[in-house]
């Protein structure tokens, strides 16, 4: 049995322990920010470690190559590829904590499309009051974070 000296001082190592994985954690999730860019070098984007875009670059040559479209394309799927690199940062941030590299076994990133009547309806023209749009998607059955198939 341990005297209450010896179950302090190993309390206090393990309490120093955990404030160590937190901090390395913490840096582990700031560093999981991705910049990509295309294989053209025309456009660049930057997502935070939780996806949101936080920057957008694009060259004049980007702007006179492709329609609008085509443009915007070609940024969101940069953007999707950053965000996949993102969240894979964000999920190997989690292994030290769970001691096993299968705790985080995949992570699915959601491609959803912007239903443009819906967008039109969350900006109201000027002078109308915002209205917020619920989100109706059903998320109860997706896949995100699993330590094995058998769950």
């Amino acid at each position: 049995m341990q005297t209450p000296d010896e179950w302090l001082a190993d309390f206090e190592a393990k309490v120093a322990d955990l404030q160590q994985k937190a901090t390395e954690f913490k840096q582990a999730v700031e560093s999981s920010a991705t910049t990509l860019s295309s294989d053209e070098g025309d456009i660049s984007v930057t997502v935070a470690p939780n996806g949101a875009l936080t920057g957008l670059e694009l060259t004049d040559a980007a702007l006179r190559a492709a329609s609008g479209k085509a443009l915007a394309d070609r940024v969101m799927a940069l953007v999707r590829s950053a965000r996949q690199n993102a969240a894979d940062g964000v999920a190997q941030a989690f292994v030290p904590l769970g001691g096993d590299a299968d705790v985080v076994q995949h992570i699915v990133v959601a491609e959803t499309a912007v239903d443009e009547t819906a967008a039109a309806e969350v900006e109201p023209a000027p002078g109308k009051p915002r209205r917020v749009v619920a989100d109706e998607e059903d998320y109860s059955q997706s896949r995100a974070v699993y330590k094995n198939d058998s769950w």
